[in-house]
């Protein structure tokens, strides 16, 4: 069980295609694991920010940076593996396939983690009235520990198309992970309405 509490402040001046602004996001799930009887929190935040160049925003640079913490429970597997965070796939780490980015046990089974940080950078480049390409770099991280350890740092690369409508872009992205994983994704595609964040 748990009560989700959250705080948005969003100054973005458009939600599908954004431009201009920012929107900053907060919150908190205090929880209760009634099996063990393990009470335990989780808190995050993200902030994207978006900045139009030239006349007509021929290039809008865009950038997302999240992260989280757990906090409670003595040991991680008290915690449900569905609470613990995970990061890679098209909301986060592209070029990872969905929930690859974690601490692994011995057994080379994923088991989450208790913190993470995750960004992206964007370059949303119009090439005409309604295409446009956009250049990107994700990466990210997800610890055991409460305070992210850096040294399994993953990043992903690529490039994404998109085509615009009246309710938003189309998006197609295509990435790879520059670490990967032994056996893990080679790359990843991923497709949307409205910008990827």
């Amino acid at each position: 069980t748990s009560v989700p509490l959250e705080f948005v402040r969003d100054m973005r001046y458009d939600k599908l295609n954004p431009t201009e602004g920012f929107r900053a996001a907060v919150s908190a799930k205090p929880s209760f694991e009634a099996l063990n009887g393990t009470i335990f929190s989780t808190f995050e935040g993200s902030t994207t920010g978006y900045k139009g160049l030239g006349s007509d925003d021929q290039v809008v640079l865009a950038g997302k940076i999240a992260g989280g913490v757990l906090i409670g429970a003595s040991s991680l597997e008290d915690v449900p593996a569905t609470r613990r965070f995970y990061a890679g796939g098209g909301g986060s780490v592209r070029g990872y396939s969905y929930q690859e980015i974690s601490p692994y046990n011995d057994a080379g089974e994923a088991t989450g983690g208790r913190s993470y940080i995750v960004s992206s950078v964007e370059a949303r480049i119009k090439v005409t009235e309604t295409i446009g390409l956009v250049p990107f770099v994700d990466a990210g991280v997800v610890s055991s520990d409460f305070a992210p350890d850096f040294s399994d740092f993953r990043a992903g690369a690529g490039l994404g198309l998109r085509y615009a409508t009246p309710f938003g872009p189309l998006r197609l992205d295509v990435a790879m992970p520059l670490k990967k994983y032994e056996g893990g994704s080679s790359f990843g595609i991923y497709a949307g309405i409205g910008q990827s964040f």
